[in-house]
């Protein structure tokens, strides 16, 4: 699913990661890398004078990506290894910037908090830490009810989803990298809209995100209103000739943002 959404959002994931400001010859680490969808960009990016160190908490995606760096032929040099991004095995002032895409949504507020303090003791005075993330209260897709998808969003926070109570503090992340002491704070919002026709990987996409939000929906037992439960069992039928995917008004549309801030001197 994480290699399907990047290539689906190719264009505007490569922008925003072009936009940090990454140097050649920079030592940079991809905190929460998945199986490495942005190492081949950064790579790029940093050149052959300089390096990327990756790290996942799933060791299938560490296995993954040391496979790929191994058969790449990347311009810069990958070592990647398993760990949570709050709790980093690495020394002090190790990189030069710290690149976390699409994954503080699965922090807890305390978990952040750490990974935040993290970033910066890893990244040397005057490098630059980047969140990625996109913003769920931005989240649609139409022709459809146009509160339906934050509504559900912001129920599932309160039967205990974390990465729902994660999309929804998006937003916020501005204070919560000037609270971890961080600099000098820019962002980068970037609409994204997809519409008719759609290509494979993004037809593909949408699916799992509507078919995924509705299980969720079952798992965690959440109540919604009546009308609005018919809607999502309608949307996770995919396969129905009538499906939203279909329909020739389909657009999906979401707000991604990158935030990136100073370690200071």
């Amino acid at each position: 699913m994480l290699d399907n959404h990047y290539i689906a959002m190719q264009p505007e994931y490569e922008e925003q990661l072009r936009w940090v400001g990454l140097e050649p010859g920079w030592h940079v680490l991809d905190a929460g890398c998945g199986s490495g969808s942005f190492l081949p960009l950064l790579t790029e990016l940093v050149g052959s004078d300089g390096a990327v160190s990756a790290i996942d908490l799933a060791a299938e995606s560490i296995r993954t990506v040391q496979k790929r760096a191994e058969q790449s032929g990347w311009p810069a040099p990958v070592s990647a290894r398993v760990g949570p991004v709050h709790d980093l095995p690495y020394e002090d002032d190790s990189f030069d910037a710290v690149w976390c895409a699409n994954t503080t949504m699965y922090l807890t507020d305390d978990q952040l908090r750490a990974a935040l303090a993290e970033f910066r003791r890893v990244t040397r005075p005057g490098g630059l830490i980047a969140i990625k993330a996109y913003d769920g209260t931005t989240e649609q897709f139409q022709p459809s009810t146009p509160t339906l998808f934050i509504h559900a969003m912001e129920k599932r926070c309160r039967y205990g989803s974390q990465v729902d109570c994660g999309l929804l503090r998006v937003i916020e992340l501005p204070k919560w990298l000037r609270e971890a002491g961080l600099v000098d704070m820019r962002q980068k919002a970037t609409l994204i809209v997809r519409f008719q026709p759609l290509d494979p990987a993004t037809k593909q996409l949408m699916a799992g995100f509507l078919q995924g939000i509705h299980q969720q929906n079952q798992q965690l037992g959440v109540e919604l209103p009546e009308k609005e439960a018919r809607l999502w069992q309608k949307l996770a039928d995919t396969d129905s000739p009538d499906h939203i995917l279909h329909h020739p008004d389909f657009q999906y549309r979401v707000i991604e943002s990158v935030f990136v801030a100073r370690v200071p001197d």
